[in-house]
C-alpha cells in the first residue's frame, strides 16, 4: 500500500498540541496552546467540530473517567466540562516562575503523567509530574529543559520521555501497579537528525513514533533495538504531537504549528496549523487512557 498524507478540513491552529483519540466517542481532541487557548474536538461519528475556550495556556488533555477532560494549564491541573468553568484539581508545589506544564498522558490505572519545560528553553528546571488518582502530585524525574514525548509500551512496563532541547528520548522501567520508574537509559538520540523530538505515540508493535519539531517529519524507532525504522516527510516544518485514531486505530493524526513561521513560510506551508492524517502505515495503535479521580 502507498502511504497517504492528507489533512482534515478544519480551521488551523496557531500552535496545535496535546492530540488524543477518545475511542468511546470516536473523537479527536487537541489543544491550541497560546492564541485564544482552547480545546478542539472533532466528532468522527457525526462530523462535528467543537471548540471549548479556556482561560490560559493549555498544553495537554486526557479524558476524565467521570466525563469531560483533565487538562494541564495555568500551572496546574483542571477538570474541564463543556459549558462549565474549569474546576481546579491540583498544582505542583514550588514550580519555577519560568516553568510551564507541557506534554501529558494517562496510564491505564488512571494516573496522569505530565512533563514541564523552561519557557526560555535553556535551564534544566523541567520535571515529570504524576497526578495520582487521589489528586496528589509526585515528581518522577527532573532536570529536563523540555519534558516531552510521554508514551507507554503496550504492556505499560516501559515509559518513554523525551527532552526536546537535549535531542534525546529516554526509556524507563515502569511499574504499572504503583506508578514508579527505574532504570533510566537513553533510547534514541535525534542529534544527527533534522528537528527535535516532540509529541509521540506507540503502535501495537511497541514501536515509538515521534514528531520532529523543526524537522518537517515524523520518525518511527524500534522499541527493541532503538534503531530508526522509518522517516516520513511532512508538508509542514513544525509537527508537534501524534496519535493513532480512526475506526480501526490505524491512522496516525498529527497536530502542527504555524506560530514560528514568517509570512513567506506561511505561503509555502499552507497546511501549517492543520491536523494531518497519515494512512496505509500497515500498523495500528492505541486510544487515550482516562484519568480516574
Amino acid at each position: 500500500m502507498i502511504l497517504q498524507i492528507k489533512h482534515l478540513d478544519l480551521p488551523a491552529c496557531n500552535h496545535g498540541e496535546g492530540l488524543i483519540w477518545v475511542e468511546k466517542s470516536k473523537m479527536l481532541v487537541w489543544v491550541d496552546v497560546f492564541e485564544k487557548p482552547k480545546i478542539r474536538i472533532f466528532d468522527f461519528e457525526h462530523n462535528l467540530h467543537k471548540t471549548i475556550l479556556v482561560p490560559g495556556p493549555i498544553t495537554s488533555v486526557a479524558p476524565h473517567l467521570g466525563g469531560g477532560f483533565v487538562a494541564s494549564m495555568n500551572g496546574g491541573f483542571y477538570l474541564l466540562l463543556e459549558n462549565n468553568d474549569p474546576k481546579y484539581l491540583a498544582s505542583p508545589e514550588g514550580m519555577h516562575p519560568n516553568e510551564l506544564l507541557n506534554d501529558g498522558r494517562c496510564d491505564s490505572r488512571g494516573r496522569y503523567l505530565c512533563g514541564s519545560m523552561d519557557l526560555g528553553m535553556k535551564e534544566e528546571i523541567g520535571k515529570i509530574y504524576q497526578l495520582d488518582q487521589d489528586g496528589r502530585i509526585k515528581i518522577l524525574d527532573e532536570n529536563f529543559i523540555v519534558g516531552n514525548g510521554i508514551a507507554f509500551s503496550p504492556k505499560e512496563d516501559v515509559l518513554y520521555i523525551s527532552d526536546s532541547r537535549k535531542d534525546v528520548i529516554w526509556k524507563y522501567d515502569y511499574n504499572i501497579e504503583d506508578g514508579t520508574i527505574s532504570n533510566k537509559r537513553i533510547f534514541f538520540s535525534t542529534s544527527q537528525l533534522l528537528g527535535r523530538p516532540d509529541g509521540a505515540a506507540i503502535d501495537f508493535n511497541g514501536n515509538y513514533w515521534s514528531c520532529l519539531f523543526e524537522g518537517a517529519s515524523i520518525i518511527c524507532v524500534d522499541s527493541k533495538t532503538g534503531q530508526l525504522l522509518e522517516t516520513i516527510p511532512l508538508p509542514v516544518k513544525y509537527p508537534t504531537m501524534c496519535a493513532f485514531g480512526g475506526h480501526q486505530l490505524d491512522c496516525l493524526y498529527v497536530t502542527t504549528s504555524k506560530k514560528l513561521l514568517n509570512e513567506l513560510e506561511l505561503i509555502k506551508q499552507p497546511l501549517a496549523g492543520k491536523i494531518l492524517e497519515i494512512s496505509n502505515l500497515g500498523v495500528a495503535g492505541f486510544s487515550s487512557a482516562r484519568y480516574a479521580a
